[in-house]
């Protein structure tokens, strides 16, 4: 069993000592933790501690500013646990308050530096004036207003201006707009500035707080912006300075919030009476008898107590911790899309590794582009540790074996010789892959068969479909197939139509025989409905074992496609050596692409649908370790 084995552990102690216990025996380990009221119950009283977030904010704002200052956020083991929460909060918000004064204040400098920059754009509009332009925007009583028009509305200005008492100075333009300023008296220029609105005039505003001419103008705003930029620097130092003072400081705060945040888990979950709390998980025997040795010469612990899954099993269930070796360890990914086995249950993934890693490589054998996947897959794994990848990379490897197996290099097959060429042996292949079908749903029927005698469910195990009944009818039909259409097997023909005969009649009274077997009373159904339903279910268990047997045909089936499609690359890439050469390339890559996905998609179906509803149920619960939490 790939299925570590569980302990459930009850860790009781003073109150008052709580936080230091769960210090120094519960946190960072690898502990599953229960509700310690759901499977204690009312004993002595019991009560859940009041859960407390206090520590959220401080962590979340510790957090911000150590990523402000590029400090990883790493938890010191060694940090002083007698500061307190109000001290913390005390010195983040001192820390925060001037970080954020500074960034206030770089915030505005930056904010003039880009208007000044947008004001040194628009004066260099004006280089044709050489007065003093701040003064035209202080006159009294005309009013100045200064931007640019699209000429079409600058044409249509000329007929305005007449009526208007207005006057426009051309500045600068281009073949798009025409910049300048008009003037018009004070009492009139709410309309004039209506008119030039409707004609799509934008108005620019120039900065107020500097005098000359344009060229004196914008001199003054680089020198400006020079001196902000000095500043913002300043100011950046000052923030770089104060976080860097006070690192040591952010990590202890850090560590001590994380860690007592994390005790807010443990506070959830646990129990405590006047004067004893009680904390109840689940860990590994391994990692259990090495907490008992800590504990047994510490007076604040006054009860550590393990006791056994199977005797705790109808009180709370046991999570499972799945535990395979690294090769079959990437392929509980696929298992845990399906659903986490059962604690009692047969952990299904070093079958679906090998079944799996088998069907990819029959089904895609071929050297070349199995080699791509692999190398691909292996450097993906390397530098990003995804499991999929890692998956591809095995499966890769697979596929060179088969690809040696059926002579296909790149899908060229005058390469190398092979034993078994796909389309040299159309129906050895597709019979072979029947053979394979058949074997892995008769393994599957007796793992279901495990699984149930595990559960103590004999009903199930014996007159089920998938059980005892299941596998005696299935094993005859295809002993009595083999007998009529081959000479190796030569079996009398009563005892194999008894035998079926018999064990479809158990498959279709299973419901009531199972009761029987189980110990229930009235197992006998009452009624004619339920010999009805019972004959259409036993018609689609049929059909169910007909199809799922085909259905392993697909396996033969995409090892013979695979040559076809690679024939009609070789086929289209016919011609001058360049066309050879890129149409081989594309043609190889879509190949790869497209069939890779596709057989990885049908090897998952074959693995769910063929096998694992034959014998898997994946209702378990995850073992979730405190520690990685």
């Amino acid at each position: 069993m790939a299925i570590t084995k569980m302990v459930a552990v009850t860790i009781a102690g003073k109150v008052e000592e709580f936080e230091n216990v769960v210090d120094k025996y519960v946190y960072n380990r690898s502990i599953h933790l229960e509700n310690a009221m759901s499977v204690l119950g009312d004993y002595k009283r019991l009560s859940v501690f009041d859960e407390s977030t206090q520590y959220d904010d401080v962590v979340k704002t510790a957090e911000d500013i150590l990523k402000l200052a590029n400090i990883p956020l790493e938890i010191d083991k060694n940090s002083n646990n007698n500061i307190s929460i109000h001290q913390m909060k005390e010195e983040l918000e001192s820390i925060s308050s001037q970080v954020a004064a500074e960034k206030e204040k770089r915030d505005e400098l930056m904010q003039r530096r880009v208007s000044n920059d947008e004001a040194i754009g628009k004066l260099a509009l004006m280089k044709s004036i050489d007065d003093d332009v701040s003064k035209v925007f202080k006159m009294e009583y005309i009013k100045a207003r200064f931007g640019h028009i699209p000429r079409g509305g600058y044409k249509m200005l000329n007929t305005y201006l007449n009526e208007l008492e207005c006057v426009f100075v051309e500045t600068f333009s281009d073949e798009n707009d025409v910049w300048g300023f008009y003037f018009a008296p004070a009492s009139r220029i709410q309309k004039v500035d209506e008119i030039f609105t409707s004609l799509y005039f934008e108005r620019i505003t120039i900065p107020g707080d500097v005098d000359g001419n344009p060229q004196e103008m914008q001199a003054e705003l680089i020198l400006n912006n020079k001196e902000i930029t000095k500043q913002i620097d300043e100011l950046a130092q000052q923030t770089k300075k104060l976080l860097s003072d006070s690192k040591e400081k952010l990590i202890q705060i850090y560590s001590v919030a994380r860690k007592r945040q994390q005790f807010a888990d443990v506070r959830s979950s646990a129990a405590h009476s006047k004067d004893f709390f009680y904390i109840v998980g689940w860990m590994s025997e391994k990692d259990a008898k090495a907490l008992q040795k800590q504990v047994d010469a510490d007076n604040s612990i006054v009860l550590f107590y393990t006791e056994s899954a199977e005797n705790m099993k109808n009180i709370i269930t046991p999570p499972t911790k799945l535990k395979n070796n690294p090769i079959f360890r990437p392929f509980e990914f696929f298992v845990k899309m399906y659903g986490m086995p059962g604690y009692t249950e047969f952990d299904p993934t070093p079958l679906l590794a090998i079944t799996y890693i088998l069907f990819f490589g029959m089904m895609f054998g071929d050297v070349g582009q199995s080699a791509v996947l692999a190398i691909l897959g292996f450097l993906v794994y390397k530098f990003k540790k995804i499991d999929l990848a890692n998956i591809i990379g095995v499966c890769g490897l697979s596929g060179i074996i088969f690809g040696f197996l059926y002579g296909s290099i790149f899908g060229r097959e005058d390469i190398i010789k092979g034993v078994l060429t796909p389309m040299d042996n159309i129906q050895t292949m597709l019979i072979g892959t029947i053979a394979i079908g058949i074997v892995i749903i008769i393994i599957g029927m007796c793992l279901n068969v495990r699984n149930c005698f595990d559960k103590k469910d004999y009903g199930e195990m014996i007159f089920g479909h998938n059980g005892i009944a299941g596998i005696i009818f299935y094993v005859s039909v295809i002993l009595f197939a083999l007998s009529k259409l081959t000479g190796f097997i030569k079996l009398s023909v009563m005892p194999m139509i008894v035998l079926m005969v018999i064990s479809l009649l158990m498959i279709f009274m299973s419901e009531p025989l199972s009761n029987l077997v189980n110990g229930k009373k009235d197992w006998m159904p009452k009624g004619g409905m339920f010999y009805v339903q019972s004959f259409f279910e036993l018609f689609e268990v049929l059909l169910s074992y007909f199809s799922n047997t085909i259905s392993f045909l697909r396996i033969g089936a995409f090892a013979i496609v695979h040559v076809g499609m690679m024939m009609a690359v070789e086929l289209l890439a016919q011609g001058g050596p360049l066309k050879v050469i890129i149409v081989s390339i594309i043609g190889n890559i879509l190949v790869m692409v497209m069939e890779g996905l596709v057989v990885g998609i049908q090897v998952l179906r074959l693995e769910y649908y063929e096998m694992f509803s034959r014998y898997f149920t994946g209702n378990g619960k995850p073992f979730r370790s405190l520690k990685i939490k």
